[in-house]
């Protein structure tokens, strides 16, 4: 059953709500209501397609790192083939396609460590008493209490790679221009299968058909 979080920790999950991942050269103390996406400009989409050239598909958080930009930055100054945001106001219908998935892995990056959850999507449903969308897990994968109302921009991300294999997710950005965390298809570097890849682009497609958030 899909419920908000427990009494007892609800005042920790209220604090741990308020804390994002900061991009680099910005402080944030608390969480403010959702702003407009960060972009890319003509210089700063040259840094990062020189950074990236030549090399393996990397998470937004890696490239953010080498090039000292947000991880929003970083996404829209990506090749629209590679890249489409879209506003957080179309998570819900967004979560639905990733339900539909048969696996995935949940990718969450905060300074050196990186936590990596694969299985299938939890169910969602947004609380009726508080601002939290809550996760039923499934199979082992993702489950929690998420605040899309925080979120500013949600990326499909679709960045090939050598021998089949690549990048293919969906990453979930918050005002500070910092992946909150990433829903990928598996792969480790590997092709992944043709019904993941599949899935990927029903939910690339379904985001592509709204307008995109920065000017290409």
């Amino acid at each position: 059953m899909i419920s908000d979080p427990p009494s007892k920790t609800a005042v920790l999950l209220g604090f741990l709500a308020a804390l994002t991942l900061v991009a680099p050269g910005r402080t944030q103390d608390a969480p403010t209501a959702a702003t407009g996406p960060l972009c890319a400009s003509v210089e700063q989409a040259a840094t990062v397609r020189d950074a990236m050239a030549g090399k393996p598909p990397m998470p937004l958080a890696a490239v953010a790192a080498q090039v000292g930009m947000p991880e929003s930055v970083v996404a829209s100054a990506l090749p629209p083939a590679q890249a489409h945001g879209i506003a957080p106001t179309h998570f819900a219908t967004v979560w639905k396609s990733l339900e539909r998935w048969d696996n995935a892995v949940a990718l969450v990056m905060h300074g050196p460590d990186i936590i990596e959850i694969e299985g299938p999507v939890g169910i969602g449903k947004p609380s009726t008493r508080s601002k939290f969308f809550n996760l039923e897990r499934r199979g082992g994968g993702i489950a929690g209490h998420l605040r899309p109302d925080l979120y500013t921009a949600i990326y499909a991300l679709d960045i090939p790679g050598k021998d089949g294999g690549g990048l293919y997710g969906v990453s979930f950005l918050d005002a500070s221009g910092a992946a909150v965390f990433s829903v990928f298809v598996p792969g480790e570097g590997a092709p992944p299968t043709e019904s993941a890849l599949r899935q990927f682009r029903e939910t690339a497609a379904l985001m592509r058909a709204v307008p995109g958030l920065c000017p290409r």
